[in-house]
């Protein structure tokens, strides 16, 4: 028992000590992610938007399901009314730890997933397998493969939910501390609104519908103060629709004026607004007032700091 106790002696003598913000002394180290900063959250945009704009669903009894011993699947025949990149999820009820599940649109490469356990929290949540594009409008084959059954009561599928996603992701806040905010990094929540690809466009057209807009997620790595800069092109007779950027819960409103062409791009500056949350930040763009047969077409969205 006596060297026992002259053991544990020994062995509090040589722990390392660490001293208190107020000459205590303890044995516990320092927590090693002590000085590491939680980031904020940015505030919400001070006007309402519809993020479930230009979303939909292939519901399961619009579907044609065909069991199978090993496998099932689920076939739709979807009609496409906006071309355009889609994330796609599977809603669904299961109580099984996992099942595989591969989900193939038109020609596009499968999407391959698990979908876990869900419950009553979450069911309404689709689990998002992944992006695919679709080029054109009109009709595509939809088929869901699921290992085993998944028409009983321990795994049913509900549907299949799409929603309009970016087709590439943001440039980031660069070395010089400018952010560009390009029309392929933007998720285009609309009905007709997308991202146009050939090379002499480039940007976000078809802006017929008022209720559409777009928004872009990005992140900031040196908060501060910003010159705002929004690149744009209108037609003739399609000029004074009123517009509204939103940055947070900032808001900055301009008229759109006939630029010459619908890719005749103006670069129209709209003053200093702050970035303050490092982190994510979101920026969007809306209509308040629509005049003519489109709005403009977006080319991007600079914010160059100020020095």
């Amino acid at each position: 028992m006596k060297s026992t106790f002259l053991l544990l002696t020994a062995l509090l003598i040589n722990l390392p000590t660490v001293y208190g913000q107020e000459g205590s002394t303890t044995n516990i180290p320092p927590d090693p992610f002590g000085g590491i900063e939680d980031e904020g959250k940015a505030a919400d945009f001070t006007l309402k938007v519809d993020r479930t704009r230009g979303a939909f669903v292939l519901d399961a009894k619009d579907g044609a399901y065909h069991p199978g011993s090993h496998f099932a699947n689920w076939v739709w025949n979807m009609k496409l009314e906006r071309w355009g990149n889609y994330y796609a999820g599977l809603i669904y009820d299961s109580v099984s730890p996992k099942l595989g599940v591969q989900l193939k649109v038109g020609n596009e490469t499968p999407l391959k997933s698990y979908a876990p356990r869900t419950n009553a929290l979450s069911n309404d949540k689709p689990l998002v397998l992944g992006s695919v594009y679709l080029p054109a409008t009109g009709e595509y084959p939809v088929m869901l493969l699921t290992g085993d059954q998944s028409n009983v009561p321990a795994f049913q599928v509900k549907g299949i939910h799409f929603s309009p996603a970016p087709e590439s992701e943001p440039h980031g806040q660069s070395i010089d501390g400018t952010i560009l905010l390009d029309a392929k990094s933007a998720t285009t929540y609309a009905e007709m609104m997308r991202y146009e690809p050939k090379p002499e466009k480039d940007c976000l057209g078809y802006w017929k519908l008022k209720e559409d807009w777009a928004e872009w997620v990005f992140d900031v790595s040196a908060p501060g103060e910003f010159e705002l800069i929004v690149h744009y092109g209108c037609g003739s007779g399609s000029e004074g629709s009123r517009v509204a950027v939103l940055l947070n819960d900032q808001t900055v409103e301009f008229d759109v004026e006939d630029t010459g062409g619908f890719q005749s791009w103006k670069e129209i500056k709209l003053g200093s607004v702050d970035l303050e949350v490092k982190g994510e930040n979101r920026l969007a763009i809306v209509a308040l007032e629509k005049k003519g047969a489109a709005i403009m077409d977006i080319k991007k969205v600079m914010l160059n700091p100020v020095p």
